[in-house]
């Protein structure tokens, strides 16, 4: 399930509304540009993650053992080969 652009939009104008609050923070910029920036972000930032939660997904599929989806251990598998996947971005820099 993704982020809708109404929740992706109400987040970043919360972010928004706190850095506004914030001591010591003057944005440079108008205030719609830097919430359009922040719910671009955070719908680019979801279709990132669908992307590879679908390549984790696969991969433990493609594991010799089966494991029921679903299933306490399918989810955990999922999750440690979506961090893998994350760790594997973040190391090359994307």
């Amino acid at each position: 399930m993704g982020i809708s652009r109404e929740r992706a939009n109400d987040l970043a104008h919360r972010i928004l509304d706190g850095l506004k609050k914030t001591p010591g923070v003057e944005l440079s910029v108008e205030g719609e540009f830097v919430r359009n920036r922040v719910a671009a972000a955070l719908q680019e930032w979801e279709k990132e993650n669908e992307a590879l939660a679908a390549e984790a997904r696969k991969r433990v599929l493609a594991r010799g053992r089966r494991v029921a989806e679903g299933s306490r251990e399918f989810d955990q598998l999922l999750s440690e080969e979506l961090r893998r996947l994350w760790d594997e971005r973040a190391a090359r820099g994307e």
